[in-house]
């Protein structure tokens, strides 16, 4: 379904380029990088006993882009990414196979995700001046995850006559289970300018994933892995490394 998606989406481009007469004047190819911020939404509450808040995980983007212009004021831009998603969660457990705890256990888990991502977008300059421009740009991305890790530090108490006992738990793995491909919906802006004496873009990017993702969560107190999905806040920078002029 996701392949099909992206191929016409990609022929709807080129045949878009075909009837606008493209002779990709002004092709430009550019490198990028940019800060990620990244958590994990979808449903938290799946269990009773349960309780779950949901912190960003702090990463980074990078990659390349071609982007063609199709008109003044319209482009297609194809990218390749290296980005980093996942979350921390803090979760509460009230109960334990059924029983109540007297007092809730503390577990923290984090989440860790690398993908190479490959967008395709469409772009809309809106406002184009002399020192600057501003523009909108839309799309999807399918990724495939390259690396994982999740981590599990908790404590569960356990009563001892007037107090309780603690119990450390801790559990790790590389995600090697977790869906090796994802599906999102992009859309961000962008302001180009020069710095430096250099074209330079300043970009912001939200991506929210489409396929949930089965990560692994508090086995030890029975709960199934919980169905989350990626979403993230990219802000970036770009510049071009080549680009195609007029009469060459």
């Amino acid at each position: 379904m996701y392949k099909t998606f992206l191929t016409l989406l990609l022929l709807a481009g080129m045949g878009a380029a075909e009837l606008w007469g493209v002779e990709f004047t002004g092709l430009k190819v550019s490198a990028s990088v940019g800060y990620n911020l990244a958590q994990h939404y979808g449903n938290k509450e799946q269990a009773a006993g349960y309780g779950v808040e949901t912190g960003f995980h702090h990463g980074f983007s990078s990659g390349m882009a071609v982007e063609l212009p199709i008109t003044e004021s319209m482009a297609f831009r194809y990218e390749f990414n290296y980005v980093t998603r996942g979350s921390r969660e803090r979760i509460s457990v009230n109960e334990i196979g059924g029983e109540p705890l007297l007092k809730p256990a503390k577990v923290n888990v984090y989440y860790h995700l690398g993908y190479a991502e490959f967008p395709l977008l469409f772009k809309f300059t809106a406002l184009k001046g002399e020192k600057f421009s501003l523009a909108a740009n839309a799309g999807v991305a399918m990724s495939l995850k390259t690396n994982g890790r999740y981590e599990l530090e908790g404590l569960v108490y356990f009563p001892d006559e007037d107090s309780f006992t603690n119990f450390h738990i801790r559990d790790e793995s590389d995600l090697s289970e977790v869906n090796q491909f994802d599906f999102s919906l992009i859309y961000g802006g962008e302001i180009d300018f020069r710095m430096w004496s250099r074209p330079v873009t300043l970009g912001y990017r939200f991506t929210i994933g489409w396929d949930y993702l089965s990560l692994p969560t508090f086995e030890a107190g029975g709960a199934e892995p919980v169905e989350l999905r990626n979403q993230s806040y990219c802000l970036y920078l770009s510049t071009p490394l080549w680009q195609k002029s007029k009469g060459r």
